[in-house]
């Protein structure tokens, strides 16, 4: 029997691709919320605001995407695969702040 882990089920890889599938997860709810009435610009800042959030998230899944996918085809779990789930961790978080304003501030509106 062979008990070791192979570089694909490293420890490290397997957390940050759960990491990276549940932010896909939240961030398609985020933008399910963005799109919904509560969340509708009233104003012309807002739809500025609501235009520029759409835009980010579209773009952060996508660069979740690539993260998960170069996590995925990487043969050995390195520094730099580990710092750029990082990154993609910190653009997540920065974009959840963006939102949440955006969304208290939509929900005063209406």
């Amino acid at each position: 029997m062979n008990n070791q882990i192979t570089l694909k089920e490293s420890p490290n890889r397997q957390t940050h691709a759960l990491r990276l599938s549940r932010m896909k997860d939240e961030l398609t709810v985020m933008l399910s919320d963005l799109h919904s009435y509560r969340c509708e610009p009233c104003t012309p800042d807002m739809h500025k605001q609501f235009l520029e959030l759409d835009f980010n998230g579209r773009k952060l899944s996508q660069t979740i995407n690539n993260a998960f996918d170069l996590l995925k085809n990487s043969v050995q779990f390195s520094k730099e695969i580990g710092d750029e789930v990082f990154e993609v961790i910190k653009k997540y978080h920065q974009f959840q702040k963006k939102v949440s304003s955006y969304r208290s501030e939509a929900i005063v509106h209406h």
